[in-house]
């Protein structure tokens, strides 16, 4: 396993190699560790991968750092996940552009595959409003066994972890350094309350600083990461304004918090909503009723189950849906050998009949 995970951060430390050419590699050649062993004219035979690219695999110093980091996961009990790993998010590897390796402190890794996921973003200079109704929204989250997702920025960011884990609500801060240190520095006592209830998540080796071009890179790992955004206080543009965007493309749901006519700090909201990219959330009942987290309907679901005539092909895609909860389609359709059209067609009638679920970003659970 050390060896495995050896090359699978050296891949990750090659230079000109960024998430998607390192996945590129790995499905040519098998492994990271066989990356490393191809000949040179093996890896110019892979389409991207010029001279620049298979010289540098083997002159780099890529594995000597690799051995470095090794030692500061084991020293401060660092779990890497790499995109092929089981423990990876799920919801993250969807998108074409996510990391080839993240790094993990916490509570639970499984956390990042939890049944729900809404990220939290707003400005980094929030008025007294956005504070309280932040902390609303994060409170009234917790009826609804949610994973609370933010960058652990000033601002909103820091006001919903910090009330998430006033309130024992698990909670993950993605960020845009490695894990060798905290920035900024104030945030350190809410970094390591998080750890007790949830995680600290970053694609960046322990060494590697909080540069300015990291944080739009880590926008993208809270977009993709969360079945919904929940945009609190932003201005027009900035970081908040491009995790919705990149939110948008990876087709997760967005909601956005309204704000006076004319205030700075709402225009980003009014803006997402007025152009219908944001649906408008006022209580977290409004994201529950759009992503259909409705209990109630769930346990109907459950009953009407009880006098169902399924077909063995229903019962069996059932019974791979609930042994794989949120797996994506097309994960789902290799595991279930069958042909888009034949499962498009079950998982219709599934739906119909109210046993299946879909949820955003195209995965699927059975209802209840």
């Amino acid at each position: 396993m050390t060896d495995r995970l050896h090359y699978q951060i050296a891949l990750t430390l090659l230079p000109q190699v960024g998430a998607i050419t390192a996945k590129t590699l790995v499905s040519y050649c098998g492994s990271a560790e066989a990356v490393f062993r191809a000949s040179r004219r093996e890896l110019l035979k892979i389409p991207g991968i010029g001279p620049g690219i298979a010289s540098g695999i083997a002159i780099s110093e890529a594995q000597a750092k690799a051995e470095q980091e090794l030692k500061f996961l084991e020293q401060y009990g660092v779990q890497a996940l790499f995109y092929t790993d089981e423990t990876y998010p799920a919801r993250l590897r969807q998108n074409a552009d996510c990391p080839a390796l993240l790094y993990f402190k916490g509570s639970s890794v499984e956390l990042l595959n939890a049944r729900r996921i809404v990220a939290v973003v707003g400005t980094r200079q929030p008025t007294e409003y956005g504070r309280a109704l932040c902390e609303e929204l994060v409170e009234s989250l917790r009826g609804y066994d949610v994973l609370v997702v933010s960058g652990l920025a000033f601002g909103i960011d820091v006001t919903a972890h910090r009330k998430a884990n006033a309130l024992g609500v698990p909670n993950v801060a993605v960020l845009g350094h490695g894990l060798g240190k905290v920035y900024p520095n104030e945030h350190r006592s809410v970094a390591l309350k998080i750890t007790e209830n949830g995680g600290l998540l970053s694609e960046y080796t322990h060494q590697t600083g909080p540069d300015r071009e990291h944080f739009p890179m880590r926008n993208r790992i809270i977009a993709g990461l969360c079945d919904a955004l929940l945009v609190v206080e932003t201005a027009n543009s900035g970081g908040s304004m491009i995790t919705a965007e990149l939110a948008g493309q990876y087709e997760r749901d967005i909601f956005a918090v309204p704000g006076r006519v004319r205030d700075p700090k709402s225009a980003g909201c009014n803006l997402l909503i007025r152009t219908h990219r944001a649906k408008l959330v006022e209580s977290a009942a409004d994201i529950a009723a759009a992503l259909r987290w409705d209990d109630a309907g769930g346990k109907r679901a459950v009953q009407q189950q009880l006098f169902l005539d399924l077909t063995p092909a229903e019962t069996e895609l059932i019974e791979i849906i609930r042994q794989r909860p949120l797996i994506p389609i097309d994960e789902l359709t290799g595991v279930a050998r069958r042909s888009p059209g034949e499962l498009a067609a079950l998982l219709l009638g599934l739906e119909f009949k109210g046993v299946v679920r879909t949820l955003p970003g195209k995965r699927y659970e059975v209802a209840g």
